[in-house]
C-alpha cells in the first residue's frame, strides 16, 4: 500500500498597495481572513509595513516594477487579492496587478474613464447615466462662452480631496477663478449646478453585479467651496434605494466592473430625481467604510470586498432598519495657528465612536478651501438624527480649540 504524503495548501497572499495609516484596516482584515500579506510603499517605516509578512519598497504609482519585484517572491504563485484603499494612481496600480494575476476588478484599460473626469462624464452621457450637463474649457475658451445659466461648478479634470473645485456665480467669478488657476494650458470641467441636497452610496461590485452597502448624507461647507463637513446615516433618501441600486449598476456596466468597491456621490432635487456628480472604484474616505457603515449596519464593508475580489464566501448587504444613527462630524477652522487644543484621543465615551485631531498645537490652520484644510474628525452615534449630531457637537465643544487668527497684509503692515 502507498500512502501518499498530503502538503499543506499554500496561503493565499493578498497584496496591499501602500501601507500609510488609511490602509491598516485593510491589512487587518485581510490577515483576519487568513491571507499571508505583501505590503507595496515607497516609505519603508509606513505603519501598514509592520503588519505585512513580505514589504516591496515602491512607489505605489510604479505598477510594472511592483510587477517585477512580486514575480521575484516566492510567495507569487497564490496571489489572490490585490487592493488598495487609496485613490487614483494606487488603484490603477492594483488593477494591472489584477490582470497579470487574472484577479477580476476594474479592467486596466478602462481605470483611466474614471481617474479622468471628461471621460467619465463622456460614458456616463453615452450610457444614459443621469450626470449634470458639463462643457470642457480651458482658459482661452472660457471667454468664448456665452450664455451660461449660473451658478456653475468647476473643477479640474483630474484631483481628489475638492481642490480647486468651486461653485461660480457670475462671469466674473469665472474670470477670477482662471486668474487663479495656473498654468493657463490646464483644462478643467464646467458643469451645471444642481441645486439639492447630495448623499453618499457605498456599494460593492461582485461578479458585475452591485450590491448597495449603504446611504450617507453629506452636508458641506457653505460656497464657493464643497468641502465635506458631516455625513449622517442612515440617510433621509434611502427610500430611494432602489433608483440609487439601479443607478450603480448602470456604472458597473457601463466601466465594465467585475469586483470593486463602488462609491457614488449623488445630488437629489426637491423633485427627488438623482444626478450622479462623480463615482470611483475605491473605499472612500470620510472613515464610511472603516467605520460608519459596520457600527450602523454591522455588515464589514472591508472584509466583503475582500472577499468580492479574492472568490471568498461574499455576503451582500441587507437592508436593515435602524437602530442608531452616526455621525461624522470634520472640524474646520479660520486661517491661523493652534494656540491651543484639548486632544485626548479616543477618550471613553458612551457616544463618541471615534476621535482624532489631524493637527496639533502650533500647527497652521487655513480656511477650509480643500478636504486637507480639515483639522480633525469626531464620529458619534445616537438614538436618531438629532441626537447623533448634538452628541458631536458636544465632542468638538470638550476639545476647547482655540486658533490664533493670521494677521492681514494690512494689519503687518501698520504693525
Amino acid at each position: 500500500m502507498i500512502l501518499k504524503k498530503w502538503k499543506k495548501k499554500p496561503e493565499p497572499v493578498f497584496v496591499s498597495i501602500g501601507c500609510g495609516l488609511h490602509q491598516l484596516k485593510l491589512i487587518q482584515e485581510a490577515r483576519k481572513s487568513g491571507f499571508l500579506v505583501i505590503g507595496v510603499d515607497a516609505n519603508p517605516q509606513a505603519p501598514g509595513m509592520q503588519l505585512c509578512d513580505l514589504k516591496i519598497q515602491e512607489s505605489v504609482t510604479n505598477y510594472k516594477d511592483i510587477y517585477i519585484a512580486l514575480q521575484e517572491t516566492l510567495m507569487v504563485s497564490n496571489v489572490t487579492c490585490v487592493l488598495s484603499k487609496s485613490f487614483g494612481e494606487a488603484v490603477k496600480t492594483a488593477c494591472y496587478l489584477g490582470e497579470k494575476f487574472d484577479i477580476p476588478l476594474v479592467p486596466f484599460n478602462r481605470i483611466d474613464d474614471f481617474i479622468h473626469k471628461e471621460i467619465m462624464k463622456a460614458v456616463f452621457t453615452a450610457s444614459e447615466i443621469p450626470t449634470p450637463e458639463y462643457k470642457i474649457i480651458d482658459a482661452k475658451t472660457f471667454r468664448a462662452l456665452h450664455g451660461n445659466r449660473f451658478p456653475l461648478v468647476v473643477k479640474p479634470l483630474v484631483g481628489h480631496g475638492k481642490k480647486n473645485v468651486e461653485l461660480i456665480q457670475d462671469e466674473g467669478g469665472l474670470q477670477n477663478y482662471f486668474s487663479g488657476n495656473t498654468p493657463k494650458k490646464n483644462r478643467f470641467l464646467l458643469e451645471e449646478y444642481i441645486a439639492g441636497d447630495e448623499i453618499i452610496a457605498a456599494g460593492i461590485v461582485h461578479k458585475g453585479i452591485y450590491h448597495l452597502a449603504d446611504i450617507s448624507d453629506k452636508i458641506t461647507s457653505l460656497p464657493p467651496y464643497f468641502i465635506d463637513i458631516i455625513h449622517i446615516s442612515p440617510s433621509k433618501y434611502y427610500h430611494l434605494k432602489d433608483k440609487i441600486i439601479e443607478i450603480g449598476q448602470m456604472i458597473t456596466d457601463a466601466f465594465e466592473i467585475t469586483a470593486s468597491p463602488l462609491i457614488m456621490e449623488l445630488r437629489i432635487t426637491a423633485d427627488e430625481d438623482l444626478y450622479c456628480i462623480e463615482a470611483v472604484p475605491e473605499f472612500g474616505g470620510e472613515y464610511l467604510p472603516d467605520i460608519l457603515i459596520p457600527e450602523r449596519t454591522g455588515y464589514n464593508f472591508i472584509q466583503e470586498t475582500i472577499n468580492a475580489v479574492s472568490g471568498g464566501s461574499f455576503t451582500p448587504p441587507r437592508a436593515q432598519a435602524s437602530k442608531k444613527t452616526i455621525v461624522v462630524r470634520y472640524i474646520t477652522g479660520r486661517a491661523g495657528t493652534i494656540q491651543s487644543v484639548q486632544d485626548n484621543g479616543d477618550t471613553h465615551s458612551r457616544d463618541l465612536i471615534f476621535g482624532k485631531m489631524f493637527k496639533k498645537q502650533g500647527d497652521i490652520t487655513a480656511r477650509p478651501a480643500t478636504n486637507h484644510d480639515r483639522i480633525g474628525v469626531v464620529i458619534t452615534g445616537g438614538k436618531n438624527r438629532e441626537q447623533a449630531i448634538d452628541n458631536a457637537e458636544q465632542e468638538v465643544e470638550k476639545k476647547k480649540i482655540i486658533i490664533q487668527k493670521t494677521a492681514s497684509a494690512t494689519e503687518q503692515q501698520n504693525a
